[in-house]
């Protein structure tokens, strides 16, 4: 009966507004302000679904809910985990994913040093030796307001009809300072290597960044701007060049040797326009056979 007073209520309140409608499909902030008010004075009066409760009840309520804060994180928790497992590819069955993910941890393996300025380079080389259409990304951008400037890179591959990103060490990109046993273990579920898609890899950023704010937050620490999610965001969505010249600039290979120089093609891509992204906006927003991030270490020097 409750339920059927509140609805008649409310479909009276929607044949006035209907009524008074200028044409607009879109709700101005006055009319929302009036129909919160009204819900508000429903309730006041006693016909709304706490109508039936008094004071005491609604308290305990509020305490049960209090007293199973820490349980609903837990849960929280445990589902955050099992998103991002799934995310960075564990248990993959996507054939197309593992296959590149064999061939980048080859030839991973053949590059060695991972920390010299051309490795993203090399690789993208080596990936396209071997018949992908692997390329370079490099994005760009300038100063907005909070969001400081920067620059990334990050190589892509374009396989039927998708564009998977490929990054080695991926976790890196999500490092805090002194951050929480759980925010750590979070850090330890990501492969050394990810292949995934675009779709995807925004996933894991959204659930990144949501984790790198609980955990800076418990430890009272503010989340610095290279680790809010419009500069996650700008790193790998926002507008790119994309290069697939083998050549090495100037400045990253003169300690090549000149026989190297001379076999490298010289083949480039502009500036590839993406969808712009508003970073004043609320925040509504693999594979199981690769090397957890522990033994990234046992890997460079095994």
């Amino acid at each position: 009966m409750r339920f059927k007073r509140v609805a008649a209520a409310f479909d009276d309140v929607a044949k006035a507004r209907f009524c008074e409608s200028s044409g607009s499909e879109h709700s101005s902030v006055e009319s929302v302000t009036d129909l919160y008010g009204l819900v508000n004075s429903f309730i006041e009066r006693g016909n709304g679904f706490r109508g039936g409760r008094n004071e005491e009840e609604i308290i305990n309520d509020d305490n049960e809910k209090e007293e199973n804060g820490l349980s609903n994180n837990y849960f929280d928790d445990l589902e955050i985990k099992e998103k991002l497992r799934k995310l960075l590819g564990y248990e993959e069955s996507d054939y197309v994913k593992r296959n590149i993910y064999s061939v980048v941890e080859n030839a991973w393996l053949e590059i060695g040093d991972r920390s010299t300025a051309e490795f993203k380079r090399r690789l993208m080389i080596r990936l396209r030796d071997r018949g992908f259409d692997a390329g370079l990304c490099k994005s760009k951008w300038e100063r907005n307001g909070q969001l400081p400037s920067g620059n990334y890179e990050y190589i892509d591959i374009n396989m039927n009809e998708n564009r998977y990103i490929i990054e080695v060490y991926l976790a890196r990109e999500f490092e805090i300072a002194r951050p929480t046993p759980y925010y750590t273990s979070l850090l330890e579920i990501f492969p050394s290597i990810f292949v995934g898609k675009v779709e995807e890899l925004k996933q894991v950023v959204k659930l990144m960044s949501r984790a790198t704010k609980k955990s800076m937050k418990k430890m009272d620490i503010h989340v610095p701007p290279w680790r809010q999610l419009s500069y996650m965001q700008a790193k790998w969505f926002g507008s790119y060049k994309r290069t697939i010249n083998e050549l090495l600039l100037d400045d990253d290979n003169k300690n090549l040797d000149f026989s190297y120089k001379c076999l490298a093609k010289k083949r480039a891509v502009g500036f590839v326009s993406m969808p712009t992204i508003s970073f004043y906006c609320r925040e509504n927003f693999g594979s199981n056979n690769g090397i957890k991030v522990g033994n990234l270490a046992a890997a460079l020097n095994g």
